[in-house]
């Protein structure tokens, strides 16, 4: 890799993946929709590009010379429905893998998602033979149909290659951990069936490990999950993480079956009012917080030679800092 092209580069995958691929010595340039936009990009050590994911024309333009493409940009929003994200999610990676194989870029790397595989039960063994049968939002659905069309593009001229974390964490974090921070200080916060459910995590900088890994190596057209590494009752993750911005969490519980139907009334009454904001419980936050869910990365580590780089306890103690 000597000159990549990055969406999604302001966000939080996004800048830690620019400073690490500056610090490699790879000239960075990232797509940026508004000045403060611009700012980020240019903190983090990348050249910022204004438009956005739609603009062809300058897609085509800042493609001119790139041989990696990292592709992260996406809304991660399990309450948006499938029609609401489309456009985003689908449309503009589309119109992305046009103007990759038009400016001949090699590799196209694809931040995909782990949820694409949940199906309302308990997942324990997971892997990339794991399809499900009952995606019910918006986000994962697009988040799949996105990821398809990336690995079916891949061909002997470009690349392609998707990446599936669970849940992203770590310090600077401007997504997951905002949302639990308030959550807690509205005392919104409430653990299902007591939280003792198994999950997995993937650190940021093994999310950018593994993409970075993912662009240099042989194989293309699949797609691979990483984690951390570790299985982790919810309710110790989640009570770890709130420890790290001294607060504790709380030790409201909630049956599953009692999550399930205050959500799907919850999601009546909004969906039905029209109601702008998004509600404290819905389907697609039990289903992607509620029950077990681990999956194996053996495949990335073979074939990638992936390995986490910061353990869950490393990840902690660094935003405890």
């Amino acid at each position: 890799m000597k000159r990549v092209f990055v969406t999604g580069g302001s966000g939080f995958v996004g800048r830690n993946l620019i400073q690490k691929l500056t610090s490699e010595n790879v000239e960075v340039f990232a797509l940026s929709r508004s000045p403060e936009s611009d700012q980020k990009i240019i903190q983090a050590g990348a050249t910022p590009v204004r438009g956005d994911i739609h603009s062809v024309a300058v897609l085509n333009g800042a493609l001119a010379g790139i041989d990696t493409v990292f592709h992260l940009a996406a809304a991660v929003d399990f309450w948006k429905s499938r029609k609401h994200l489309w456009p985003d999610h689908v449309g503009g990676t589309t119109v992305l893998l046009d103007a990759a194989r038009k400016n001949n870029v090699s590799n196209f790397v694809y931040l995909g998602a782990a949820s694409v595989i949940m199906n309302g039960k308990p997942i324990l063994h997971g892997d990339e033979n794991t399809h499900s049968d009952n995606l019910i939002d918006g986000y994962s659905q697009t988040k799949l149909e996105a990821e398809q069309r990336v690995l079916k593009a891949n061909s002997s001229t470009l690349r392609t290659i998707s990446v599936r974390p669970p849940l992203i964490w770590g310090k600077g974090d401007t997504s997951a951990l905002p949302q639990i921070k308030a959550a807690a200080e509205k005392g919104n916060l409430a653990f299902i069936d007591g939280g003792t459910h198994p999950i997995v995590t993937c650190h940021v900088a093994n999310v950018c490990h593994a993409l970075t890994l993912a662009a240099r190596a042989d194989v293309g057209g699949e797609a691979f999950f990483i984690t951390d590494g570790e299985k982790l009752p919810f309710r110790q993750f989640i009570t770890d993480i709130l420890k790290t911005q001294n607060m504790e969490a709380p030790n409201r519980t909630v049956s599953l079956g009692m999550a399930r139907t205050m959500a799907r009334i919850f999601a009546f009454i909004w969906t039905t009012f029209g109601l702008k904001s998004t509600p404290p419980l819905f389907p697609g936050m039990v289903n992607t917080l509620g029950l077990p869910f681990i999956v194996s990365d053996v495949k990335a580590k073979k074939l990638l030679g992936y390995r986490p780089i910061v353990s869950v306890k490393e990840g902690l103690e660094d935003m405890s800092r």
